[in-house]
């Protein structure tokens, strides 16, 4: 009972720093101060090869399907429309030399970045990060509380049990393509079958 409790007090805090962070935005095309606590140290506005002028959006469509890195138990959080929500999965990297997650592409959402999830003094603190290294013949879980993807600008309210496609985009010039599953806001980890 104590950690279902925790739980889905994590769940709704994460919710509320998305929520404040959507919130935040539209504070500051209305000329308010804007709040963005959960994309401290992030430029929306950049442009250049990681990102398209329309939302920071990476292009995998010249990228070839890699023969050995997978990702695998992708599901992403239902959280109501527009509030940005966040993805969770996991890379396998069968190569004999290190990769670099660089980014995700979907059709579901108008941006993704990758963010991580960090303590300091007390406090969770959610910051961009980029070229996430994935360990030569190894994995890296992307979790609650650690590495995640933030989805931002939803094309429409995700359903939870509905299915989203995701590719991921690595150093290499290589992607990989998840089948991502929609699950309640308070889901902590992949729920199995």
């Amino acid at each position: 009972m104590k950690n279902t409790l925790i739980a889905s007090l994590m769940a709704v805090g994460s919710m509320a720093l998305a929520l404040s962070a959507h919130a935040g935005t539209n504070l500051a095309a209305a000329g308010q101060p804007a709040i963005l606590v959960a994309h401290a140290g992030h430029d929306h506005g950049k442009t250049g090869p990681d990102h398209r002028a329309q939302g920071g959006a990476h292009d995998v469509s010249h990228a070839k399907m890699s023969t050995t890195i997978t990702v695998s138990s992708c599901w992403i959080r239902a959280v109501p429309a527009p509030a940005p929500s966040a993805g969770y999965f996991v890379v396998k990297n069968g190569a004999s030399k290190d990769v670099k997650l660089q980014g995700a592409s979907s059709a579901a959402y108008g941006m993704i970045m990758l963010h991580q999830t960090t303590q300091q003094d007390g406090m969770s603190k959610m910051s961009a990060t980029h070229d996430v290294v994935i360990p030569a013949a190894g994995q890296l879980e992307f979790k609650p509380g650690s590495y995640h993807a933030m989805l931002e600008k939803p094309a429409k309210a995700a359903v939870i049990g509905s299915k989203v496609n995701m590719d991921f985009l690595f150093d290499t010039g290589e992607k990989a393509t998840a089948e991502c599953e929609v699950k309640p806001a308070n889901t902590m980890a992949p729920m199995s079958h």
